[in-house]
């Protein structure tokens, strides 16, 4: 499989997709580190103080943090997951992931 460069360039036309993406995959971190009892210390390792902070300004600044540096091991297989759905769900693009194109490849 892979990726047309027409795909590509309705891809690269889409303003916002990345900071969309990586929103999403943030949001859905903090749940499940809710749910497991370490969401704070997760937003601490990340940001340091976040004393003042609003939601808003916290999730702002994670999304800056992983954009520099992937948080976690696997982190790429999540992004590209919510990528692909979300140019899927909203844009009707099929974009094939890295790993897709691929196969012979391991990422993490």
């Amino acid at each position: 499989m892979k990726n047309s460069q027409e795909t590509l360039d309705k891809i690269d036309k889409i303003e916002g997709l990345e900071d969309e993406v990586i929103l999403r995959v943030i949001k859905d971190d903090l749940k499940n580190y809710e749910i497991q009892g370490i969401k704070e210390q997760f937003i601490e390792k990340l940001l340091g103080d976040t004393n003042g902070l609003s939601e808003d300004e916290i999730l702002n600044k994670l999304v800056e943090s992983y954009k520099k540096v992937p948080p976690y091991m696997g982190y790429c297989h999540k992004y590209w997951g919510v990528k692909k759905e979300i140019l899927k769900d909203k844009y009707n693009i099929e974009w094939y992931t890295p790993s897709e194109e691929n196969p012979l490849v391991i990422y993490d």
